[in-house]
Formats: C-alpha cells, structure tokens, sequence
C-alpha cells in the first residue's frame, strides 16, 4: 500500500497531539522518511509515493519541505495543513500498527538527533552521497537502502 506523504504527515502531527508530544517541521521529515525505509526493509515497497531526496545537511522529503519552509524548522506544528488530508479509513486500519512501532521506535529522539542517525556514515544518505558526485537532490533509491541493510548485517 503506497499512500502521500502528506496523509502520514497528517497522522503523525495528529497522533503527537493526541499524546501531547509536539512535534516540528524537522522531526516530521525525519519520521516519515525512517517510515518509508522501514517499511521498504520489511515489505521491499516503499510507503510513500515520493522519493526521499539527498540534500546537503540530510534526507528531505520535498513535500514537507515546501509545506513548511517559511516556518522556523523547529516551530510546533499544531495542526495538519488542508493540504494533508487523513488517511482513509482502509488505509489506516493497514498502516496504524506499524506507524505507531515507527513512533515508538525514533518519537524519543530530538530532531537533532534524527538527523544524526539519517546521516550517519552507513545511512542511506550517506551511501547516496558517495555514490555520485553531486548531492544536490537526488533520490535516495531501493538500491541505496538495501546496500545500507547490507552493510548493516554483514
């Protein structure tokens, strides 16, 4: 099941104030994309319809970062934007168990420390970067992340 990234942006800023734990426009980015490469390392299907792109200070997901680019990065996100609908009823019936693990999971860690992880020497990042170049936008593909799964468990 691929869905937007904004609907899981949407359940992430709905359910972090459900538990009174506010979240920002950099902890989101990093949420939904540690959700869409967990759930391609469990499934080998990416979660979201949107490639996760090499930036030069980290993994951005686009959407989010033009949705939120005019706010200060670490301002708290009260609501979801009309532009981030919810997930639809089967949709999240499908999907709610495994984003709550993906909460439990990285929702501890500051924004700043998910950026670390998300570009730690073995990330995807990190392996897309090395790869070419340049790193000016560039997706972050499957082959990426399975090279980073390797190098994990070898």
């Amino acid at each position: 099941m691929i869905v937007t990234t904004q609907k899981l942006c949407n359940w992430f800023i709905t359910h972090s104030n459900s538990v009174g734990k506010p979240i920002c426009p950099i902890k989101i980015n990093h949420l939904v994309i540690m959700a869409n490469w967990r759930h391609f390392l469990r499934h080998q299907s990416f979660l979201i319809n949107e490639a996760v792109e090499v930036w030069e200070n980290g993994p951005v997901l686009p959407t989010i970062f033009h949705e939120y680019k005019n706010d200060p990065p670490f301002s708290v996100i009260e609501h979801p934007s009309r532009r981030q609908p919810e997930l639809e009823p089967e949709e999240l019936a499908a999907l709610e168990p495994f984003l709550l693990y993906i909460w439990d999971l990285f929702a501890k860690y500051t924004p700043q420390q998910l950026s670390r992880i998300n570009t730690a020497p073995l990330s995807p990042w990190a392996i897309a970067q090395g790869k070419n170049a340049t790193i000016s936008h560039q997706a972050i593909t499957d082959e990426h992340l399975l090279e980073y799964d390797r190098a994990l468990f070898d």
